[in-house]
Protein backbone atom coordinates (compact mmCIF):
# COMPACT_ATOMS: atom_id res chain seq x y z
CA UNK A 1 0.00 0.00 0.00
CA UNK A 2 3.08 2.58 0.37
CA UNK A 3 4.68 4.68 -2.22
CA UNK A 4 6.76 7.15 -3.64
CA UNK A 5 3.74 8.86 -5.49
CA UNK A 6 1.63 9.25 -2.60
CA UNK A 7 4.52 10.97 -1.03
CA UNK A 8 3.78 13.62 -3.84
CA UNK A 9 1.82 15.64 -1.81
CA UNK A 10 2.24 14.35 1.31
CA UNK A 11 6.17 15.66 2.79
CA UNK A 12 7.58 14.94 6.25
CA UNK A 13 8.28 18.68 6.81
CA UNK A 14 6.71 21.64 8.41
CA UNK A 15 3.37 22.72 7.95
CA UNK A 16 4.47 26.02 6.20
CA UNK A 17 2.85 26.55 2.87
CA UNK A 18 5.10 24.68 -0.16
CA UNK A 19 6.71 27.83 -1.52
CA UNK A 20 8.18 29.29 2.07
CA UNK A 21 10.59 25.25 0.81
CA UNK A 22 14.20 25.74 -0.29
CA UNK A 23 13.21 24.79 -3.74
CA UNK A 24 11.98 28.30 -3.73
CA UNK A 25 14.65 29.62 -5.78
CA UNK A 26 14.17 27.13 -8.28
CA UNK A 27 10.32 27.12 -8.29
CA UNK A 28 10.93 31.03 -9.26
CA UNK A 29 14.07 30.61 -11.86
CA UNK A 30 12.04 27.77 -13.59
CA UNK A 31 8.45 29.90 -14.06
CA UNK A 32 10.40 32.47 -15.40
CA UNK A 33 11.76 30.33 -18.09
CA UNK A 34 8.78 28.18 -18.36
CA UNK A 35 6.15 31.48 -18.95
CA UNK A 36 5.94 31.44 -22.80
CA UNK A 37 6.05 27.89 -22.70
CA UNK A 38 3.22 27.86 -19.92
CA UNK A 39 1.24 30.60 -22.14
CA UNK A 40 1.51 28.59 -25.20
CA UNK A 41 -0.10 25.57 -23.54
CA UNK A 42 -2.67 28.32 -22.01
CA UNK A 43 -3.35 29.83 -25.78
CA UNK A 44 -6.93 28.80 -27.53
CA UNK A 45 -7.64 26.63 -24.46
CA UNK A 46 -12.11 25.94 -24.35
CA UNK A 47 -13.21 27.33 -21.44
CA UNK A 48 -15.46 24.22 -19.98
CA UNK A 49 -17.32 23.74 -16.91
CA UNK A 50 -15.02 22.06 -14.62
CA UNK A 51 -16.31 21.32 -11.33
CA UNK A 52 -15.87 24.15 -8.84
CA UNK A 53 -12.78 24.40 -6.58
CA UNK A 54 -10.30 27.08 -4.68
CA UNK A 55 -9.27 30.18 -6.94
CA UNK A 56 -5.74 30.10 -8.57
CA UNK A 57 -3.19 32.35 -9.24
CA UNK A 58 -1.52 32.50 -12.58
CA UNK A 59 0.91 30.16 -13.54
CA UNK A 60 1.45 28.27 -9.97
CA UNK A 61 -2.57 27.36 -9.86
CA UNK A 62 -3.08 26.57 -6.47
CA UNK A 63 0.30 25.55 -5.15
CA UNK A 64 0.35 28.13 -2.47
CA UNK A 65 -2.48 27.13 -1.00
CA UNK A 66 -1.27 23.25 -0.04
CA UNK A 67 0.68 23.20 2.95
CA UNK A 68 3.68 20.84 3.59
CA UNK A 69 1.87 18.13 5.94
CA UNK A 70 -1.25 17.00 6.68
CA UNK A 71 -2.15 17.84 3.05
CA UNK A 72 -5.45 15.65 2.85
CA UNK A 73 -7.11 17.85 6.11
CA UNK A 74 -7.42 20.97 3.28
CA UNK A 75 -8.34 18.70 0.78
CA UNK A 76 -11.04 18.01 2.63
CA UNK A 77 -12.22 21.02 4.03
CA UNK A 78 -12.12 22.44 0.34
CA UNK A 79 -14.42 19.35 0.11
CA UNK A 80 -16.53 20.96 2.38
CA UNK A 81 -16.37 24.20 0.63
CA UNK A 82 -17.26 23.75 -2.77
CA UNK A 83 -18.51 19.66 -3.03
CA UNK A 84 -17.45 16.00 -3.67
CA UNK A 85 -15.49 16.36 -6.65
CA UNK A 86 -12.93 19.72 -6.37
CA UNK A 87 -10.83 20.82 -8.96
CA UNK A 88 -7.58 22.81 -8.49
CA UNK A 89 -4.21 23.42 -10.33
CA UNK A 90 -0.41 22.41 -9.83
CA UNK A 91 1.04 24.86 -12.35
CA UNK A 92 -0.77 23.54 -15.54
CA UNK A 93 -1.41 20.54 -14.06
CA UNK A 94 -5.41 19.58 -12.94
CA UNK A 95 -6.31 18.57 -10.30
CA UNK A 96 -9.38 16.46 -9.36
CA UNK A 97 -9.95 15.93 -5.80
CA UNK A 98 -12.47 13.04 -4.71
CA UNK A 99 -13.62 13.09 -1.12
CA UNK A 100 -16.22 10.72 -0.81
CA UNK A 101 -15.89 6.88 -1.42
CA UNK A 102 -19.11 6.33 -3.42
CA UNK A 103 -17.74 9.18 -6.21
CA UNK A 104 -14.64 7.12 -6.53
CA UNK A 105 -16.34 3.85 -6.80
CA UNK A 106 -18.27 5.46 -9.52
CA UNK A 107 -15.57 6.77 -11.19
CA UNK A 108 -12.31 4.23 -10.45
CA UNK A 109 -14.25 1.29 -10.70
CA UNK A 110 -17.07 1.47 -13.20
CA UNK A 111 -15.37 3.96 -15.40
CA UNK A 112 -11.87 1.97 -14.63
CA UNK A 113 -11.11 1.91 -18.41
CA UNK A 114 -10.72 5.80 -18.21
CA UNK A 115 -9.10 6.34 -14.67
CA UNK A 116 -6.13 3.89 -14.34
CA UNK A 117 -3.40 5.78 -15.39
CA UNK A 118 -0.50 6.94 -13.28
CA UNK A 119 0.72 10.32 -13.68
CA UNK A 120 4.01 10.69 -15.03
CA UNK A 121 6.77 11.13 -12.42
CA UNK A 122 9.97 12.87 -13.80
CA UNK A 123 11.60 11.95 -10.64
CA UNK A 124 10.90 8.38 -10.07
CA UNK A 125 10.83 7.42 -13.91
CA UNK A 126 13.43 9.40 -15.36
CA UNK A 127 15.65 10.42 -12.47
CA UNK A 128 15.86 7.52 -10.33
CA UNK A 129 14.82 5.52 -13.27
CA UNK A 130 12.49 3.25 -10.55
CA UNK A 131 9.87 1.61 -13.41
CA UNK A 132 7.41 -0.90 -11.45
CA UNK A 133 3.80 -1.60 -10.92
CA UNK A 134 2.67 1.32 -8.89
CA UNK A 135 4.26 4.34 -11.21
CA UNK A 136 3.84 2.50 -14.08
CA UNK A 137 1.49 3.91 -17.15
CA UNK A 138 -1.45 1.98 -18.03
CA UNK A 139 0.06 -0.13 -20.72
CA UNK A 140 -0.11 -3.68 -21.35
CA UNK A 141 3.59 -3.86 -19.41
CA UNK A 142 1.68 -2.72 -16.40
CA UNK A 143 -0.95 -5.54 -16.85
CA UNK A 144 1.74 -8.25 -17.30
CA UNK A 145 3.01 -6.97 -14.17
CA UNK A 146 -0.28 -7.03 -12.94
CA UNK A 147 -0.96 -10.42 -13.33
CA UNK A 148 1.77 -11.61 -12.07
CA UNK A 149 1.16 -10.50 -8.85
CA UNK A 150 -2.14 -11.37 -8.60
CA UNK A 151 -1.23 -14.90 -9.68
CA UNK A 152 0.90 -14.70 -6.45
CA UNK A 153 -0.60 -12.68 -4.08
CA UNK A 154 -4.48 -13.43 -4.60
CA UNK A 155 -5.35 -16.97 -5.74
CA UNK A 156 -6.95 -18.65 -2.94
CA UNK A 157 -4.80 -21.73 -3.56
CA UNK A 158 -1.99 -19.87 -3.07
CA UNK A 159 -2.84 -17.47 -0.06
CA UNK A 160 -3.98 -20.80 1.24
CA UNK A 161 0.29 -21.86 0.51
CA UNK A 162 1.62 -19.40 2.60
CA UNK A 163 -0.24 -19.86 5.99
CA UNK A 164 2.51 -22.39 7.19
CA UNK A 165 4.95 -19.73 6.88
CA UNK A 166 2.15 -16.91 8.31
CA UNK A 167 2.38 -19.04 11.29
CA UNK A 168 5.98 -19.68 11.78
CA UNK A 169 6.78 -16.34 11.54
CA UNK A 170 4.19 -15.15 13.84
CA UNK A 171 5.20 -17.70 16.56
CA UNK A 172 8.79 -15.94 15.97
CA UNK A 173 7.08 -12.10 16.57
CA UNK A 174 5.54 -13.67 19.89
CA UNK A 175 9.32 -15.25 20.88
CA UNK A 176 10.62 -11.85 20.14
CA UNK A 177 8.11 -9.73 21.97
CA UNK A 178 8.42 -12.17 25.16
CA UNK A 179 12.09 -11.85 24.84
CA UNK A 180 12.42 -8.01 24.30
CA UNK A 181 9.28 -6.60 25.27
CA UNK A 182 10.46 -3.21 25.11
CA UNK A 183 11.20 -3.46 21.17
CA UNK A 184 7.47 -4.69 20.14
CA UNK A 185 7.42 -2.18 17.08
CA UNK A 186 10.84 -3.10 15.89
CA UNK A 187 9.81 -7.00 15.87
CA UNK A 188 6.25 -6.15 14.39
CA UNK A 189 8.68 -4.36 11.47
CA UNK A 190 10.56 -7.76 10.99
CA UNK A 191 7.26 -9.88 11.03
CA UNK A 192 6.24 -8.43 8.14
CA UNK A 193 9.68 -8.08 5.98
CA UNK A 194 9.77 -11.75 6.67
CA UNK A 195 6.55 -12.87 5.04
CA UNK A 196 7.59 -10.48 2.16
CA UNK A 197 10.83 -11.62 2.09
CA UNK A 198 9.68 -15.39 2.37
CA UNK A 199 6.91 -15.29 -0.43
CA UNK A 200 9.09 -12.84 -2.32
CA UNK A 201 12.31 -15.15 -2.35
CA UNK A 202 12.03 -17.37 -0.06
CA UNK A 203 14.32 -15.66 2.46
CA UNK A 204 13.99 -15.66 6.48
CA UNK A 205 15.42 -12.69 8.13
CA UNK A 206 16.17 -13.59 11.98
CA UNK A 207 16.29 -9.43 12.74
CA UNK A 208 16.03 -6.19 11.34
CA UNK A 209 19.65 -6.31 10.66
CA UNK A 210 19.31 -8.98 7.56
CA UNK A 211 21.08 -7.45 4.63
CA UNK A 212 18.26 -7.80 3.15
CA UNK A 213 16.05 -5.86 4.97
CA UNK A 214 19.04 -2.87 5.16
CA UNK A 215 19.33 -2.87 1.34
CA UNK A 216 15.52 -2.14 0.75
CA UNK A 217 15.36 0.23 4.14
CA UNK A 218 18.79 1.95 2.68
CA UNK A 219 17.26 2.41 -1.15
CA UNK A 220 13.86 3.74 -0.05
CA UNK A 221 15.10 6.17 2.57
CA UNK A 222 17.52 7.65 -0.46
CA UNK A 223 14.37 8.00 -2.17
CA UNK A 224 11.80 9.37 0.39
CA UNK A 225 14.33 11.26 1.46
CA UNK A 226 14.91 12.89 -2.19
CA UNK A 227 11.60 13.06 -2.64
CA UNK A 228 10.96 16.29 -1.23
CA UNK A 229 9.43 19.99 -2.24
CA UNK A 230 12.29 19.86 -5.32
CA UNK A 231 11.36 16.70 -6.35
CA UNK A 232 7.88 17.04 -6.40
CA UNK A 233 8.72 20.20 -8.18
CA UNK A 234 10.29 18.39 -11.17
CA UNK A 235 7.44 16.29 -11.82
CA UNK A 236 5.26 19.60 -12.78
CA UNK A 237 8.00 21.20 -14.47
CA UNK A 238 9.89 18.46 -16.06
CA UNK A 239 12.62 20.34 -17.81
CA UNK A 240 14.08 20.54 -14.45
CA UNK A 241 15.35 17.44 -14.44
CA UNK A 242 18.25 18.66 -17.13
CA UNK A 243 19.33 20.67 -14.78
CA UNK A 244 23.25 19.56 -13.75
CA UNK A 245 23.46 18.16 -10.83
CA UNK A 246 25.88 20.04 -9.25
CA UNK A 247 23.50 23.08 -9.44
CA UNK A 248 22.70 25.14 -6.52
CA UNK A 249 19.16 23.16 -5.35
CA UNK A 250 19.90 20.16 -7.19
CA UNK A 251 20.44 18.07 -4.26
CA UNK A 252 17.17 16.41 -4.81
CA UNK A 253 19.01 14.87 -8.22
CA UNK A 254 22.13 14.32 -6.69
CA UNK A 255 20.27 11.64 -4.38
CA UNK A 256 17.84 11.27 -6.66
CA UNK A 257 20.68 9.29 -8.88
CA UNK A 258 22.77 8.15 -5.79
CA UNK A 259 19.51 5.89 -5.20
CA UNK A 260 19.25 5.09 -8.80
CA UNK A 261 22.02 2.89 -8.09
CA UNK A 262 20.84 1.69 -4.76
CA UNK A 263 17.22 0.49 -6.48
CA UNK A 264 19.23 -1.57 -9.42
CA UNK A 265 21.10 -3.72 -6.42
CA UNK A 266 17.60 -4.04 -4.62
CA UNK A 267 16.06 -6.37 -7.12
CA UNK A 268 19.00 -7.49 -9.37
CA UNK A 269 21.26 -8.62 -5.53
CA UNK A 270 18.64 -11.07 -4.29
CA UNK A 271 17.18 -12.85 -7.24
CA UNK A 272 20.43 -13.12 -8.47
CA UNK A 273 20.87 -15.08 -5.08
CA UNK A 274 17.69 -17.22 -5.92
CA UNK A 275 19.57 -18.41 -9.41
CA UNK A 276 22.48 -19.40 -7.65
CA UNK A 277 20.75 -21.57 -5.00
CA UNK A 278 18.16 -23.01 -8.01
CA UNK A 279 21.03 -24.15 -9.85
CA UNK A 280 22.54 -25.70 -6.73
CA UNK A 281 19.30 -27.05 -5.46
CA UNK A 282 18.91 -25.29 -2.52
CA UNK A 283 16.43 -22.78 -3.22
CA UNK A 284 13.44 -22.83 -1.23
CA UNK A 285 10.27 -22.62 -2.95
CA UNK A 286 8.98 -18.61 -3.76
CA UNK A 287 7.23 -16.37 -6.09
CA UNK A 288 10.89 -16.01 -7.72
CA UNK A 289 11.46 -19.45 -8.61
CA UNK A 290 8.28 -19.99 -9.61
CA UNK A 291 8.41 -17.13 -12.54
CA UNK A 292 12.08 -17.92 -13.12
CA UNK A 293 11.00 -22.01 -13.82
CA UNK A 294 8.07 -20.26 -15.64
CA UNK A 295 10.41 -18.27 -17.85
CA UNK A 296 12.30 -21.36 -18.75
CA UNK A 297 9.77 -23.64 -19.97
CA UNK A 298 8.66 -20.86 -22.32
CA UNK A 299 11.89 -19.92 -23.44
CA UNK A 300 11.67 -16.34 -22.31
CA UNK A 301 14.24 -16.53 -19.90
CA UNK A 302 16.95 -13.48 -21.08
CA UNK A 303 18.20 -10.43 -19.77
CA UNK A 304 15.14 -8.70 -20.33
CA UNK A 305 13.24 -10.72 -18.73
CA UNK A 306 15.24 -11.38 -15.09
CA UNK A 307 15.19 -7.43 -15.20
CA UNK A 308 10.78 -7.69 -15.51
CA UNK A 309 10.94 -10.08 -13.10
CA UNK A 310 13.72 -8.45 -10.38
CA UNK A 311 11.11 -5.09 -10.61
CA UNK A 312 8.26 -7.46 -9.81
CA UNK A 313 9.80 -8.40 -7.00
CA UNK A 314 11.57 -5.98 -5.51
CA UNK A 315 7.79 -3.60 -5.31
CA UNK A 316 6.17 -6.18 -3.83
CA UNK A 317 8.49 -6.42 -0.44
CA UNK A 318 9.26 -2.19 -0.79
CA UNK A 319 5.29 -1.46 -1.34
CA UNK A 320 4.05 -4.28 1.03
CA UNK A 321 6.02 -3.67 4.03
CA UNK A 322 5.59 -0.29 5.17
CA UNK A 323 2.00 0.08 4.95
CA UNK A 324 1.17 -3.75 7.22
CA UNK A 325 3.56 -2.69 9.84
CA UNK A 326 2.05 0.55 10.50
CA UNK A 327 -1.34 -1.00 10.84
CA UNK A 328 0.36 -3.21 13.28
CA UNK A 329 2.09 -0.67 15.11
CA UNK A 330 -0.94 1.63 15.30
CA UNK A 331 -3.17 -1.31 16.82
CA UNK A 332 -0.82 -1.48 19.74
CA UNK A 333 -0.70 2.05 20.08
CA UNK A 334 -4.50 1.99 20.23
CA UNK A 335 -5.04 -1.36 22.69
CA UNK A 336 -2.72 0.76 25.13
CA UNK A 337 -5.14 3.62 24.79
CA UNK A 338 -8.39 1.25 24.84
CA UNK A 339 -7.91 -1.18 27.44
CA UNK A 340 -11.36 -1.61 27.82
CA UNK A 341 -11.40 -2.62 24.19
CA UNK A 342 -8.56 -5.38 24.51
CA UNK A 343 -10.09 -6.49 27.03
CA UNK A 344 -13.33 -6.82 25.33
CA UNK A 345 -11.51 -8.78 22.50
CA UNK A 346 -9.04 -10.94 24.73
CA UNK A 347 -12.44 -12.29 26.39
CA UNK A 348 -13.75 -12.83 23.02
CA UNK A 349 -10.61 -14.95 21.85
CA UNK A 350 -10.49 -16.13 25.45
CA UNK A 351 -13.92 -17.51 24.90
CA UNK A 352 -13.89 -19.20 21.37
CA UNK A 353 -10.04 -20.73 21.25
CA UNK A 354 -9.56 -21.00 25.22
CA UNK A 355 -5.81 -21.34 25.98
CA UNK A 356 -5.48 -25.40 24.63
CA UNK A 357 -3.89 -23.32 20.98
CA UNK A 358 -2.74 -20.14 20.17
CA UNK A 359 -5.85 -18.45 17.14
CA UNK A 360 -5.06 -18.96 13.83
CA UNK A 361 -6.31 -17.48 10.32
CA UNK A 362 -8.90 -19.81 10.26
CA UNK A 363 -10.38 -18.54 13.46
CA UNK A 364 -11.58 -15.05 11.81
CA UNK A 365 -15.13 -15.80 11.13
CA UNK A 366 -15.22 -16.99 15.13
CA UNK A 367 -13.83 -13.47 16.38
CA UNK A 368 -16.33 -11.04 15.08
CA UNK A 369 -15.52 -8.08 17.90
CA UNK A 370 -11.75 -8.48 17.34
CA UNK A 371 -12.53 -8.13 13.61
CA UNK A 372 -14.50 -4.86 13.87
CA UNK A 373 -11.40 -3.72 15.70
CA UNK A 374 -9.17 -4.12 12.87
CA UNK A 375 -11.68 -2.58 10.57
CA UNK A 376 -12.05 0.51 12.96
CA UNK A 377 -8.04 0.47 12.93
CA UNK A 378 -7.89 0.97 9.45
CA UNK A 379 -10.89 3.59 9.28
CA UNK A 380 -8.99 5.76 12.20
CA UNK A 381 -5.66 5.53 10.86
CA UNK A 382 -6.28 5.93 7.39
CA UNK A 383 -2.76 4.44 6.81
CA UNK A 384 -2.10 6.32 3.12
CA UNK A 385 -3.92 9.31 3.88
CA UNK A 386 -4.00 10.41 -0.18
CA UNK A 387 -3.50 7.14 -1.64
CA UNK A 388 -1.91 6.74 -4.88
CA UNK A 389 -3.01 9.41 -7.32
CA UNK A 390 -4.83 8.10 -10.64
CA UNK A 391 -4.46 9.78 -13.69
CA UNK A 392 -7.49 10.41 -16.20
CA UNK A 393 -6.62 9.23 -19.61
CA UNK A 394 -8.92 10.51 -21.71
CA UNK A 395 -11.91 13.64 -21.19
CA UNK A 396 -14.94 12.61 -18.97
CA UNK A 397 -17.85 14.00 -17.84
CA UNK A 398 -19.34 13.60 -14.01
CA UNK A 399 -22.44 16.00 -12.91
CA UNK A 400 -22.46 18.04 -15.72
CA UNK A 401 -18.67 18.61 -15.06
CA UNK A 402 -16.16 17.98 -17.36
CA UNK A 403 -13.44 15.87 -15.94
CA UNK A 404 -9.98 17.00 -18.23
CA UNK A 405 -7.96 14.62 -19.85
CA UNK A 406 -4.72 14.56 -18.22
CA UNK A 407 -6.29 15.35 -14.67
CA UNK A 408 -4.56 13.92 -11.65
CA UNK A 409 -7.07 12.12 -9.48
CA UNK A 410 -6.26 12.54 -5.96
CA UNK A 411 -8.88 9.67 -3.37
CA UNK A 412 -8.66 11.25 -0.18
CA UNK A 413 -9.30 8.28 2.08
CA UNK A 414 -8.73 9.72 4.97
CA UNK A 415 -11.91 12.16 4.29
CA UNK A 416 -13.89 9.14 2.88
CA UNK A 417 -12.90 7.41 6.88
CA UNK A 418 -14.42 10.01 8.44
CA UNK A 419 -17.55 10.79 6.34
CA UNK A 420 -19.88 11.22 8.75
CA UNK A 421 -22.63 10.18 7.17
CA UNK A 422 -21.27 6.66 7.51
CA UNK A 423 -19.39 7.16 10.71
CA UNK A 424 -20.65 9.13 12.86
CA UNK A 425 -18.14 11.28 16.03
CA UNK A 426 -15.16 9.51 13.05
CA UNK A 427 -12.59 11.20 15.46
CA UNK A 428 -13.34 8.45 18.33
CA UNK A 429 -12.11 5.17 18.16
CA UNK A 430 -15.15 2.82 18.67
CA UNK A 431 -15.47 -1.03 16.94
CA UNK A 432 -18.91 -1.08 17.97
CA UNK A 433 -19.87 1.12 15.25
CA UNK A 434 -19.34 -1.54 12.67
CA UNK A 435 -22.37 -3.92 14.36
CA UNK A 436 -26.54 -3.45 13.87
CA UNK A 437 -25.87 -2.72 10.44
CA UNK A 438 -27.56 -4.10 7.64
CA UNK A 439 -25.29 -6.35 4.45
CA UNK A 440 -25.40 -3.36 2.16
CA UNK A 441 -24.06 -1.01 5.57
CA UNK A 442 -21.53 -3.10 6.55
CA UNK A 443 -20.20 -3.93 2.86
CA UNK A 444 -20.34 0.29 2.63
CA UNK A 445 -18.78 1.11 5.79
CA UNK A 446 -16.26 -1.63 5.62
CA UNK A 447 -12.56 0.23 5.54
CA UNK A 448 -10.85 -1.98 3.68
CA UNK A 449 -12.39 -0.96 0.71
CA UNK A 450 -11.09 1.83 0.71
CA UNK A 451 -8.34 1.87 2.39
CA UNK A 452 -6.42 -0.28 -0.17
CA UNK A 453 -7.60 2.09 -2.73
CA UNK A 454 -10.25 1.38 -5.80
CA UNK A 455 -10.80 0.40 -8.86
CA UNK A 456 -7.99 -1.23 -11.58
CA UNK A 457 -4.84 -0.39 -9.28
CA UNK A 458 -6.10 -1.26 -6.05
CA UNK A 459 -3.34 -2.93 -3.78
CA UNK A 460 -2.53 -6.16 -5.29
CA UNK A 461 -1.58 -7.75 -1.86
CA UNK A 462 -4.59 -6.76 0.02
CA UNK A 463 -5.84 -10.01 1.42
CA UNK A 464 -2.57 -11.31 2.43
CA UNK A 465 -1.95 -7.75 4.25
CA UNK A 466 -5.18 -8.35 5.91
CA UNK A 467 -4.60 -12.04 6.90
CA UNK A 468 -1.14 -11.18 8.10
CA UNK A 469 -2.68 -8.38 10.48
CA UNK A 470 -5.29 -10.38 11.78
CA UNK A 471 -3.06 -13.09 12.85
CA UNK A 472 -0.46 -11.07 14.52
CA UNK A 473 -3.19 -9.31 16.14
CA UNK A 474 -4.79 -12.31 17.11
CA UNK A 475 -2.18 -14.13 18.71
CA UNK A 476 -0.77 -10.89 20.24
CA UNK A 477 -4.05 -10.43 22.33
CA UNK A 478 -4.13 -13.77 23.15
CA UNK A 479 -0.62 -13.85 25.03
CA UNK A 480 -0.05 -10.57 25.90
CA UNK A 481 -1.53 -7.79 28.03
CA UNK A 482 -0.35 -4.26 26.49
CA UNK A 483 -0.51 -0.91 28.88
CA UNK A 484 0.67 2.07 29.21
CA UNK A 485 4.36 2.50 30.43
CA UNK A 486 5.05 3.50 33.97
CA UNK A 487 7.35 6.57 35.25
CA UNK A 488 10.30 5.73 37.73
CA UNK A 489 7.89 6.47 40.51
CA UNK A 490 5.14 3.87 39.46
CA UNK A 491 2.92 6.50 36.97
CA UNK A 492 1.19 5.04 34.02
CA UNK A 493 1.62 7.52 31.25
CA UNK A 494 -0.66 7.43 28.19
CA UNK A 495 1.06 8.09 24.88
CA UNK A 496 -0.23 10.92 22.75
CA UNK A 497 -2.20 9.53 19.37
CA UNK A 498 -0.30 11.60 16.96
CA UNK A 499 1.47 10.57 13.58
CA UNK A 500 4.35 11.68 11.25
CA UNK A 501 3.29 13.28 8.57
CA UNK A 502 3.81 11.84 5.26
CA UNK A 503 2.79 9.48 2.86
CA UNK A 504 2.32 6.54 5.27
CA UNK A 505 0.89 7.91 8.40
CA UNK A 506 3.53 5.88 11.11
CA UNK A 507 2.78 7.15 14.58
CA UNK A 508 5.34 8.65 16.69
CA UNK A 509 7.49 6.74 18.91
CA UNK A 510 5.83 5.75 22.22
CA UNK A 511 6.05 3.48 25.10
CA UNK A 512 4.40 0.67 26.26
CA UNK A 513 4.45 -2.17 28.64
CA UNK A 514 3.59 -5.50 27.06
CA UNK A 515 3.75 -8.59 29.40
CA UNK A 516 2.45 -12.34 28.90
CA UNK A 517 -0.94 -12.88 30.59
CA UNK A 518 -0.04 -15.82 32.33
CA UNK A 519 2.39 -18.39 32.73
CA UNK A 520 0.06 -21.08 31.11
CA UNK A 521 0.10 -19.13 27.84
CA UNK A 522 4.39 -19.28 28.14
CA UNK A 523 4.16 -22.90 28.17
CA UNK A 524 2.03 -22.92 25.32
CA UNK A 525 3.89 -20.72 23.24
CA UNK A 526 7.09 -22.96 23.92
CA UNK A 527 5.33 -25.70 23.25
CA UNK A 528 4.11 -24.37 19.95
CA UNK A 529 7.77 -23.34 19.28
CA UNK A 530 9.43 -26.47 20.13
CA UNK A 531 6.82 -28.13 17.40
CA UNK A 532 7.77 -26.48 14.83
CA UNK A 533 11.55 -26.52 15.12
Amino acid sequence: MASSWASKLSLPSSETALLSSPGTTILLCALAFALVYLSRLRTGRVRQQLPPGPPALPLLGNLHQLPMAYQEHTLAEWGKHYGDVVYARIIEKPILVLNRAQIARELLEKRGAKYSGRPHSAFILDIVQWVQLVSMPYTERWRRHRRWFQTALQARNILNAYEPLQHIEVRRLLNDILREPDDVIIHLRRYVAALMLGIAYGHSPSSMDDEYIKMVADALHLVIEAGAVSSMLVDFIPFLKYLPAWAPGMGFKRRGLQARSLIRDMERIPLERVKSKMAAGTARPSVATALLEEATRSGTLDEAEEREIASVLGIMYGAGTDTTSTVLSTFILLMVLHPDVLRKAQMEVDSVIGDIRLPDINDRASLPYLDAVLKETYRWLAPVPLGVPHELTEPDEYNGFAMPEGSMVFTNLWAMLRDEEHYLNPDVFDPERFFGLSEDQAEDTDPRRIVFGFGRRICPGRFLADSSIFLAAANIIAVFDIRPARTADGKETLPQPSFIAGAVRHPKPFLCNVQPRSDKIVDLLMTAATAEM
